[in-house]
């Protein structure tokens, strides 16, 4: 493990230790609803300046004198709701590497350009019922969930949950049966630090990924691991995806030397990079995309990303990759040669942010309060500078916004803040073409999908997970 890693790791495990949570990586207070990573160097750097006993603007004084409510606001993992108020650039390999996967086609050839004013074919929505669903309030241990972080539905039906409160994956068959659970918190073979499930990966019935320990975990159907593997190199930012062959798409960690130079409250854009890696040797099929929008919240030049910022998305087809910076209903598709083959805009709904998506995010925040002098000392104090920080649209996907279909099609994901009851979600064709309009409570997210169905995470009345498959039917 590196030094950068290390100190990564050291971290995570103090705020695990002061916090008695789970999930510890999460944005700073004043950006509560951001996609929570910061750099493995920016926090090895500020835990760095913390143990030789400098002084620290707010994740030092987090770290080393406030509370663990304070320490879990900066932390604290993926959340649907604000956090509850307080009581490298991967190198190029070139050795070995096939000359027929080396992008020579200039990047600026001709591309088709698809644009679709409406969907083709009918909207979509959920049937009354699901076909199948898995997870109880209260009952067998196997049945219950504390944080779902993905889910996938097999060929046989069958459901894979993994759940990172107890980091495990389970089976349940197409019934909803439970059928194997396997992992546990470590760092040995099927064990785990994070879970997240990647589709798609040919050769293994179940691939996880452990972003804390860069590492690829194969199973085979009864939960027996088959393969683990690292990820060579300094590790993607985020997960990386399957194509159908079995190589790896990712996203490579940026060069962010720069921000030591620059002044606290500084608000800037990563550029991300797209490769292709195929056993030993990474290609770039793409690079200087508009990635993250992100500021620096620490005089020691951490940063994090900003509250419903814009950040790059990418879904692996047979025939290349389709990615967007999500500024616009806009995806570019770039084949296995570097060039982009095909440009797809649509009409989608206005991003602005309302005042009512700004009132109802102020509201979910007050709700965390539980007497009424500490939410008009919320409103008071620290509300002003969160709304200010707020931006005037939203991003138009997510950042793991785009889910690719076995026969090359791709669900588009909204960012999940814009609904308003419901949320609208877009399928495009292979070729680029809008086919479809869903439709689904906003409520729920998006796990999985496949041809005519849907597999959703859902919560109830007190917050207890559930996944559910539900078929896809024409609108009335």
């Amino acid at each position: 493990m590196t030094a950068t890693r290390l100190a990564t790791a050291t971290l995570v495990a103090v705020a695990a230790l002061t916090c008695d949570i789970t999930d510890v990586s999460g944005p700073p207070p004043a950006s509560p609803d951001a996609e929570p990573e910061s750099t493995p160097s920016d926090l090895a750097r500020e835990l760095i300046g913390q143990l030789n006993g400098q002084e620290a603007y707010r994740l030092g004084q987090i770290f080393m004198a406030s509370t663990p409510r304070e320490l879990q606001e900066l932390l604290a993992a993926h959340q649907d709701l604000p956090i509850a108020p307080p009581g490298g650039n991967e190198s190029e390999t070139m050795e070995g590497r096939d000359p027929e996967s080396t992008p020579t086609t200039p990047p600026n050839a001709a591309q088709t350009i698809v644009e679709s004013d409406s969907p083709r074919k009918p909207d979509l929505v959920l049937a009354d019922e699901p076909l199948v669903r898995v997870g109880v309030l209260d009952g067998p241990d196997e049945y219950i969930f504390g944080n779902i972080t993905g889910a996938v539905r097999l060929e046989d039906g069958s459901i894979v949950v993994a759940d990172q409160s107890i980091f495990e994956v389970r089976r349940y068959d197409a019934g909803g049966r439970h059928v194997w659970s396997s992992g546990r918190k470590g760092e040995g073979p099927g064990d785990y630090e994070g879970i997240r499930l990647m589709r798609g990966c040919p050769g293994a019935a179940v691939t996880a990924y452990d972003g804390q320990l860069d590492r690829i975990t194969e199973l085979d159907s009864d939960g027996v691991v088959t393969d683990t593997r690292l990820f060579d190199g300094a590790g993607p930012y985020g997960v990386p995806a399957c194509s159908p062959r079995g190589d790896l798409v990712f996203t490579a960690w940026p060069d962010t030397e720069w921000e030591l130079t620059a002044a606290m409250g500084t608000r800037y854009r990563w550029e991300m990079s797209l490769s292709w890696k195929r056993e030993d040797a990474a290609t770039t099929l793409r690079s200087e995309i508009p990635g993250t929008e992100r500021y620096i919240y620490s005089e020691y030049g951490a940063s994090g990303p900003v509250t419903w910022g814009k950040d790059m998305a990418f879904a692996v087809t047979a025939t290349g990759v389709w990615y967007g910076s999500a500024d616009d209903y806009e995806l570019e598709h770039v084949d296995w040669t570097g060039r982009v083959t095909r440009v797809a805009r649509w009409t989608g709904p206005d991003l602005e942010v309302t005042r009512e998506h700004v009132n109802r995010y102020r509201d979910a925040y007050l709700a965390m309060y539980e007497t009424d002098e500490e939410r008009r000392d919320f409103e008071r104090e620290r509300w002003p500078e969160i709304r200010d920080d707020l931006p005037e649209s939203f991003p138009a996907y997510a950042s793991e916004g785009l889910l690719p279909l076995p026969d090359g099609s791709v669900w588009v994901v909204p960012h999940r803040w814009r609904g308003l009851g419901t949320t609208e979600f877009h399928l495009l064709g292979p070729d680029g073409t809008w086919l479809h309009r869903l439709t689904i409570p906003s409520d729920r997210t998006l796990l999985d999908a496949g041809s005519g169905w849907v597999l959703l995470l859902e919560r109830g009345e007190l917050d207890e997970q559930s996944v559910a498959v539900y078929e896809l039917k024409e609108g009335s």
